[in-house]
């Protein structure tokens, strides 16, 4: 494929004319550097006179710099013209590719929240489970505890009563009898509790939920703070509540300035003064 060389080429050359303008400028400043007051017509006049030539050489030597930089200035404008189609179209494609790239993280990220919220529910309706069946295994344990420890108390009757009869055959088998129902309510509380125990370390862990490994090696996705006005005049109202908030409030100075020129004495608006700036002017000799 056949590619056209561009050039872009511009000189300057500074000519003897505008070297010696140069050169008597400091001249001319250490010249006017050296009045005092102007005490006199002639020095005023004298004065009024440098100054007509200070000007003419400043117009001359600025027209020599707009004929040297004129095409100095637009080499550059045309070798910029010439990459901004391209700069631009490579910066609209990476802001598509970031945004590509932002909004799958995105979606990543949603996906691996849900994952976890589900995690978390099952979890949840596990544990309740779990905590409803200990529950009812405490309770049946404790009901046959209960009957258990009411055959020990009847067994225990019976043999206080054999004892008093004299009846010492009677007095031991009760005696057996209300030891081996207390030892029952023991075991039947005891053997709840295992089971309890060992359903919950036989339950299955729930590991959380882990986004996807990105397959966009060298791209981070990074959080920035930024604001919006929603409302200048709330703007306004913070500021003046609160002075931490001035800096956000930008004065406009040109309309300022425009106000005051139509105005002028008459200018009145709260935070602002209009004041006089006084500036010598001069035709060029």
């Amino acid at each position: 494929m056949n590619q056209q060389q561009t050039e872009f080429v511009a000189t300057a050359k500074i000519t003897p004319e505008a070297q010696n303008i140069i050169l008597r400028s400091s001249s001319m400043l250490d010249m006017v550097n050296s009045y005092g007051e102007i005490d006199s017509p002639d020095l005023a006049e004298t004065v009024n006179t440098d100054l007509q030539q200070i000007k003419a050489a400043g117009k001359k030597i600025d027209e020599i710099r707009k004929s040297i930089v004129k095409p100095l200035d637009e080499a550059r404008a045309n070798a910029q013209a010439f990459f901004v189609p391209a700069i631009e179209a490579l910066k609209s494609a990476e802001t598509h590719c970031k945004n590509l790239l932002i909004n799958w993280n995105e979606k990543v990220e949603a996906e691996r929240r849900e994952a976890e919220r589900r995690r978390q529910e099952t979890e949840r309706r596990a544990r309740q489970e779990a905590e409803t069946r200990a529950a009812a295994e405490r309770a049946k344990a404790e009901e046959m505890a209960r009957e258990e420890r009411r055959k020990a108390e009847e067994a225990e009757v019976a043999r206080q009563k054999a004892v008093a009869e004299g009846n010492v055959k009677a007095a031991t088998k009760a005696a057996a009898e209300a030891a081996i129902a207390q030892e029952r309510a023991r075991t039947v509380v005891n053997n709840a509790e295992a089971k309890i125990s060992n359903d919950e370390a036989s339950a299955p862990v729930l590991v959380a939920a882990q986004a996807p490994t990105p397959q966009t090696k060298g791209l981070s996705v990074r959080t920035k703070w930024k604001s919006r006005t929603l409302s200048k005049t709330e703007l306004i109202k913070a500021a003046a509540a609160d002075p931490q908030y001035e800096a956000m409030l930008l004065v406009n100075e040109k309309a300022a300035d425009a106000a005051a020129t139509a105005f002028k004495k008459d200018f009145n608006i709260p935070g602002l003064e209009a004041y006089e700036e006084r500036i010598a002017v001069s035709r060029a000799a």
